[in-house]
């Protein structure tokens, strides 16, 4: 449903904004409804935030009761940062108290957010039980919860760093889209040297906390270092893992192209490749060419037709002349795709 050419989000997100542009008016701007800007009331940017928006989300989208309650945090969470910033500190009153308790909004969040989280691997486990194709279950469960959203590729991916990073179990037991499949984890000592780079940081953690916390006047900031470092840590495992599994395949009409946890099956029509040949290592980043590369050494080299054009990772296209792929058995790979053109 649209209302004047924009979707119901796009509704719901403009009148958020008028409706913070008009608290910024009331609380920065003196005028008659402030009193000239000797009387600044904190309790109209309350209710908003905590009842008339989630509300409006509510009688916009029909949500859940899970989906209201997360809903609900996320607009009260956004809703102390809102305040926080717009009125004045000499006029918070009503807001220096509620400030205090930002954190409990952040927790009641995450542990909500954690128990989603649980809950669709819950469902991609059971998924999994019927086909053994992690990708395939992770992708139908999030779009069966999103539908045609944008967010449905970034929500997968996501989804693909919790469930390499901290989920799987038994990786030889899952199963991928394709025919034939090729692996690029030992090529010139890959997932060796990823693994190397996880265990410095690692070890590197603890003695970066203790620094931080000696350093920075702020604990707060201090903290927020901490979790940004342990989710560059899960990503970076999950990467570790998936680069293991996660193979390059050869399907009945398309190449499929998977490169560690970042992308999913990235299809490659036959009919768009025009040759495919060894290469050597040092390809530099130019417009058109894709390399699937890590701590690997590139050795084949995909020419595609003219003006061949690729689906991005998230959405949309790319024009693509040339692929680049670090492989363990290149010449297996050639001798294979080329049977297939």
């Amino acid at each position: 449903m649209t209302v004047g050419g924009l979707s119901r989000k796009q509704c719901f997100g403009l009148i958020a904004v008028l409706m913070i542009a008009a608290h910024y008016f009331y609380f920065r701007v003196p005028f008659v409804a402030n009193d000239y800007g000797s009387y600044k009331a904190e309790w109209p940017l309350l209710v908003d935030m905590l009842i008339s928006l989630p509300l409006l989300y509510y009688f916009m989208f029909r949500p859940t009761l899970r989906e209201f309650l997360k809903a609900w945090l996320g607009i009260a969470a956004a809703g102390v940062l809102v305040g926080r910033l717009l009125i004045p500190a000499e006029d918070k009153q009503l807001w220096r108290a509620i400030e205090g308790y930002w954190l409990l909004v952040v927790v009641l969040e995450v542990a909500l957010e954690l128990y989603v989280l649980m809950l669709v691997l819950h469902r991609v486990q059971a998924a999994m039980r019927l086909s053994g194709n992690a990708d395939e279950a992770m992708e139908r469960t999030i779009r069966g919860q999103l539908g045609a959203s944008r967010f449905v590729p970034f929500a997968v991916f996501e989804m693909r760093v919790w469930y390499y990073g901290l989920f799987m179990r038994r990786g030889e037991r899952l199963r991928f889209r394709g025919e034939q499949h090729f692996s690029y984890d030992k090529n010139d000592g890959n997932v060796s040297n990823q693994f190397a780079f996880l265990m410095v940081m690692l070890f590197e953690m603890p003695l970066m906390h203790m620094f931080l916390h000696l350093a920075l006047s702020k604990p707060r900031l201090a903290w927020t270092l901490d979790i940004l470092s342990l989710m560059s840590m899960l990503y970076l495992l999950a990467e570790y893992r998936a680069s293991l599994w996660r193979p390059i395949s050869l399907d009945y009409n398309a190449l499929l192209i998977r490169n560690g946890v970042l992308t999913g099956d990235r299809e490659v029509a036959y009919g768009l490749i025009e040759a495919v040949v060894r290469c050597e290592d040092g390809i530099r980043r130019q417009r058109g060419i894709l390399r699937f590369r890590q701590s690997g050494r590139l050795n084949v080299e995909i020419r595609l037709r003219e003006n061949s054009k690729l689906a991005t990772p998230f959405g949309g296209e790319q024009s693509v002349s040339r692929i680049y792929l670090s492989l363990d058995h290149p010449d297996a790979f050639i001798d294979a795709l080329r049977q297939r053109l």
